[in-house]
């Protein structure tokens, strides 16, 4: 497939850039119109000197996935028509388009069957100044190896492609610009894929919104690419819609340029009277009180872009005009980092720069502020950085880069802007998610603790963690009514501090909102909540042999192995951690506590207690599940002589620890010895 220079490469005597032709030999120009302060387009305007874009950062990387799909929102549509049938494709031409279409929409028909002719063609048009100021573009028998590469190139106008090739569709902006005829098309069915390009061709208002967390790069996006794409656009105003307020005094200024009442309503109509490719920017619409559609003028022309935290601003993004907005990739973060630490790109310095930008999620301004502290901190490298920042972490989420950036907000300062605006229930999940695992919290996990009815100490706790149990106790006196905890979970995602997953019905942060959450937590408070979250870890985990508790007992695990302390506040935790490891087939991890969980009981209770026999019980059965069956058979023959002394031959628990034994010796081999005690137990 060719390239757009081998293409162009026959037709040097113009120039094609955007929606301006340049002929060297003629000296014929045209240019897109510009506007007047009352929306006509003869005369210049002054409004450009209002509300400017903000320059991009200087250390702007990656986005070309997101670049290009605003590109696409912004560009005018490519529509594509095929038949098999080449008569019914050239009838369609002549007799509706030539016809009839050109007398609603001017028509240029350029011959596309090769390179060399589609440079003649539009060479031909342009000599002739034969293109007028909105035009449809028509690309004649395509071939689809042919346009690909050249639309790109070609005027920012209508485009539609015509072709006996199937494989054009892929050239169309959407499914709803893909136009086919059959083989035998009738005249009414003509008609109709016409009012289709017709409707296709109506203006309308075009509104994009990138909608993710604080510090992603929504604004340094938005101002990339209006930096790649500014001839596009005959106006562009930049507003600061973080408050009412900010909104009413830029429509002011915006007003005051245009000479009209400087009120938000009429500087709005204004802009909707101008009808040109205008395009508004709304930057940080972050508050719940703005109500954008009172600044967004009403009009079927002009372009917005909407930078917002919020999840509802998704409702006012025209069809397919919402930007997923993700991290950056990983290459590109580190590409981030290093120019800002300003550290040769080696491949040890590389190694090294993947392990920071992997701790923090790839998350823009995290990884720009590492390496903007490791740049101007002598005693801080690349190898260090991350044991810096555990030392150093209030310090470092506080750091303000000096850049000459747009956005200054430091990554506390960007987090905080949504947490303050949670209710304090919310906030209180938030500050226990901080010590659970942010990939996967099961919001099972809070309901089943709530409606724990056992107790958090025993006897045997010598130390009971009061503190913690208090604080546990306050979270869920929030929460009295079930529906309070699908009200935060909502609350959360609304603002784009975390996702949820339906399936399994939990929640997920984002590594540096993870470790922004715990700088909201009092000094005071923060040593208990370690074990706080611990002691609700245990409640939510079920004891129970059913199907939905053993399935719940796998999906905690991911928040049982993230476990960081040996220093577990109860002795209920122990086991329930146990637990949750055994049913997962993590034998050695389970049998370390129960082996904690033995001791202790046999140190205060003393080794014939029930439930000192119960741990023992338990500890022999994770040795058989390890094959350690000497240390299986001796912990389940004194078990068996205690129960048998304490509870009698026949008590159901003395019986099924002589099954118990009896399996072990089978195991072993000693078969002799198990069919003796299996039919004692009979």
């Amino acid at each position: 497939m060719g390239s757009s220079r081998q293409i162009l490469s026959h037709a040097s005597n113009f120039q094609i850039y955007n929606s301006v032709f340049t002929t060297e030999g003629a000296k014929v120009t045209y240019n897109g119109p510009q506007l007047t302060e009352d929306g006509s387009q003869d005369h210049a305007i002054s409004l450009s000197n209002v509300l400017k874009c903000p320059s991009p950062s200087q250390n702007f990387v990656g986005r070309q996935d997101t670049l290009e799909k605003l590109s696409k929102i912004f560009s005018e549509p490519t529509m594509t028509l095929w038949s098999r049938n080449k008569e019914v494709v050239h009838d369609f031409v002549e007799n509706h388009l030539r016809s009839s279409l050109k007398f609603k929409y001017p028509c240029v028909f350029l011959d596309a069957s090769t390179a060399q002719s589609l440079n003649a063609t539009l060479a031909l048009k342009v000599r002739k100044q034969s293109i007028s100021n909105e035009f449809l573009l028509v690309l004649e028998n395509a071939d689809g190896s042919v346009v690909e590469d050249y639309i790109p190139s070609l005027p920012d106008s209508p485009i539609l492609v015509t072709s006996t090739q199937p494989a054009i569709c892929t050239l169309a902006s959407s499914t709803a610009c893909e136009f086919q005829l059959s083989d035998c098309a009738t005249q009414q069915e003509m008609q109709k894929v016409l009012r289709s390009v017709e409707k296709a061709l109506e203006p309308r208002q075009r509104v994009a919104t990138i909608v993710a967390n604080g510090g992603t790069g929504k604004t340094q996006i938005v101002l990339q690419f209006v930096f790649n794409n500014i001839s596009r656009f005959s106006n562009i105003w930049f507003f600061d819609a973080t408050s009412n307020d900010s909104l009413a005094a830029n429509f002011k200024e915006l007003g005051s340029a245009a000479g009209v009442i400087e009120e938000v309503k009429n500087v709005r109509d204004f802009l909707g009277r101008i009808n040109q490719n205008w395009l508004c920017i709304f930057d940080n619409a972050d508050d719940k009180q703005i109500i954008l559609k009172d600044y967004i003028p009403s009009c079927s022309h002009g372009n917005v872009i909407v930078t917002s935290r919020l999840k509802e601003t998704l409702g006012i993004a025209s069809p397919g005009c919402h930007v997923e907005l993700n991290d950056l990739t990983r290459e590109d973060a580190v590409e981030l980092l290093m120019r800002h630490s300003h550290d040769e790109r080696s491949k040890k310095n590389c190694d090294l720069a993947i392990q920071i930008v992997d701790a923090f999620g790839c998350h823009a301004l995290a990884v720009a502020t590492a390496g903007a502290y490791i740049g101007i901190t002598p005693t801080c490298k690349l190898e260090n950085y991350l044991t810096h920042f555990n030392k150093k972490r209030s310090k470092i989420l506080n750091y303000k880069t000096r850049s000459l950036d747009v956005y200054q907000l430091t990554v506390l300062d960007a987090f905080l802007l949504s947490f303050d605006k949670l209710h304090y229930s919310t906030q209180y999940l938030m500050q226990i998610c901080a010590y659970l695992h942010p990939t996967d919290i099961p919001i099972e996990i809070f309901t089943r603790a709530a409606a724990f009815s056992g107790s958090d100490t025993s006897c045997v706790n010598l130390n009971p963690p009061t503190k913690a149990i208090n604080i546990m106790e306050e979270f869920f006196s929030l929460f009295v009514e079930e529906n309070l905890w699908d009200e935060s979970v909502i609350e959360l995602c609304q603002v784009s501090l975390a996702s949820y997953d339906g399936v399994k019905n939990s929640l997920a942060f984002h590594p540096v909102i993870h470790t922004c959450v715990q700088e909201t937590i009092t000094i005071e408070k923060r040593e208990y909540m370690t074990q706080t979250a611990l002691l609700l870890l245990a409640r939510a985990t079920p004891l129970g042999g059913s199907i939905e508790d053993h399935t719940f007992r796998r999906q905690l695990l991911v928040q049982a192995s993230s476990i960081q302390t040996d220093d577990l506040p109860t002795v209920h935790v122990k086991i329930c951690l146990a637990e949750i490891f055994w049913h997962n087939g993590l034998w050695a991890k389970s049998e370390r506590l129960e082996e904690e969980v033995f001791l202790q009981y046999k140190k205060i209770l003393g080794e014939h207690h029930p439930d000192t026999l119960v741990s023992m019980n338990n500890l022999a059965h994770t040795y058989r599940k390890q094959e350690k069956l000497n240390a299986a058979e001796q912990l389940q023959e004194q078990v068996l002589v205690q129960r048998k002394k304490v509870l009698g031959d026949y008590h159901p628990d003395t019986l099924a620890s002589m099954s118990h034994l009896a399996n072990t010796y089978h195991k072993q081999g000693k078969l002799d010895t198990a069919q003796q005690l299996q039919e004692q137990v009979l």
